[in-house]
């Protein structure tokens, strides 16, 4: 366990940042294995899973705001060695989030289908992408779990266990897509559907040990079964837990409504979106890593009342983040058109990918930043103002300007790709002026 309420910060910083960047950065390049396996099955294939896909973050926000509150929680009153409401947070969370998963679940399987083709899904694409959703649903219990345990163990420090867990679900994973997706031998060929198959078995695995290591008594979290779940306190959760899950599912929302803009313009341009949003998710993990850990940094030294070394975690991880993404935005750009490649054998999609890369990608450094600043405001347990700038930043203004631009400068899909930049120039000064306001130092939980 690593105390961040004192030491040398940048050292505290690296040791909690470095196991998250690993974990993420292998978990999104198994989404790209992913991807290059479902890649030979063809472009509908990659669509369909690439729409699955989300939906599936869209009907997860409720969950993704529940870990935010989590991490809040856990790393305030760790921060504060108040370890007895650090068990309860964990304890109250796992409950809510398997209420809530179990109800999501139930409505993505019922209603998978529908909502592809409500987002403007060619018939044979959505046939495809619910094969992959009512898998990923069915099983989504073990995945949202483990994600609560994980958060709470890098809440109180301990990154290493989470990062193993990925190593251990990764690899698992790796072995199991090729053989559930084509088949081999007396095992079937899944197609689409195998993929979905071999995250929820790795990722059930996975759960599994870190549920034993949390009933051990090896971590600093005693937790008990014999937890009294409180009412007041689970609302206390809520309530931080429902702006970031509203401000997910507006990004999530924007995400749906850009590929269904996108998709206007024919599915090979749809697989495009989804490859490059896939590179793209790989290439930010390093920096939502380090924001994770910014949020532990924030959350224990306000429990422990010091803002201001709060601050100095935050402007060490801006500066690290920022130049990370100069370097990747540089390698995105000119090497755009052998990425791309990688995933897209047929060539349908390369050009209109490439041109995605090379108008945002030098971009990237603003949205490190906005990451950071997005990261340290919900550690915090300020929720509100990064869900405003979404809202604003993303719905009113991205989104319009991805439907008016192309017809309006006569461009075509570069108009989608420029409200893409604009979005983000704008979110992250929202972001930087809600943050220099100081008010989030003050904010309970």
């Amino acid at each position: 366990m690593t105390n961040l309420t004192e030491g040398d910060l940048f050292r505290g910083l690296i040791a909690v940042a470095a196991p998250i960047v690993v974990g993420n950065v292998l978990q999104s390049g198994l989404e790209i294995v992913d991807l290059f396996f479902v890649g030979r099955l063809g472009a509908e294939a990659i669509a369909g899973v690439a729409m699955g896909t989300s939906i599936v973050m869209v009907l997860m926000t409720v969950i993704i705001g529940l870990v935010t509150a989590n991490t809040a929680f856990v790393s305030r009153h760790y921060g504060a060695k108040d370890l007895d409401m650090v068990a309860k947070g964990v304890s109250h969370t796992l409950a809510l989030g398997l209420v809530f998963s179990v109800v999501l679940s139930v409505a993505g399987i019922l209603f998978a289908e529908d909502m592809l083709l409500l987002l403007g899904a060619e018939p044979a694409v959505a046939v495809l992408g619910a094969s992959y959703l009512t898998v990923l649903f069915a099983g989504s219990a073990a995945m949202v779990e483990l994600w609560v345990i994980n958060s709470s163990f890098q809440s109180c420090g301990d990154a290493t266990t989470p990062m193993l867990l990925v190593v251990l679900a990764n690899t698992l994973n790796i072995v199991l897509d090729p053989l559930l997706i084509f088949g081999y031998g007396a095992v079937p060929a899944f197609g689409v559907a195998g993929a979905a198959y071999a995250t929820i078995i790795s990722r059930s695995v996975a759960f599994t040990i870190a549920f034993a290591l949390l009933l051990s008594g090896r971590t600093p979290i005693p937790f008990s079964f014999r937890t009294k779940f409180e009412i007041p306190l689970a609302w206390r959760l809520i309530r931080v837990a429902v702006p970031n899950s509203v401000q997910s599912g507006l990004r999530s929302v924007t995400f749906l409504v850009m590929m269904a803009v996108v998709a206007v313009f024919g599915t090979a341009a749809l697989s495009a979106y989804g490859i490059v949003g896939r590179l793209e998710m790989v290439a930010l993990m390093p920096g939502f890593g380090v924001a994770t850990a910014t949020a532990v940094i924030v959350g224990q030294n306000l429990g422990a009342r010091k803002p201001e070394r709060a601050e100095e975690g935050v402007r060490l991880s801006a500066l690290m983040n920022g130049g990370f993404m100069v370097l990747v935005g540089m390698v995105f750009y000119f090497a755009a058109p052998a990425i791309v490649e990688i995933f897209d054998p047929s060539g349908e999609s390369t050009a209109i990918g490439v041109s995605y890369l090379q108008t945002v990608a030098p971009f990237y450094v603003l949205i490190a930043v906005a990451i950071v600043l997005g990261f340290a405001l919900n550690g915090a347990g300020d929720t509100k103002r990064p869900m405003y700038a979404t809202l604003f930043s993303m719905v009113l203004f991205q989104v319009p300007l991805a439907c008016i631009l192309p017809g309006l400068l006569g461009i075509g899909i570069m108009g989608v790709w420029l409200a893409v930049v604009f979005g983000a120039v704008l979110q992250t000064g929202m972001l930087f002026s809600m943050y220099r306001r100081g008010a989030w130092k003050a904010t309970m939980i």
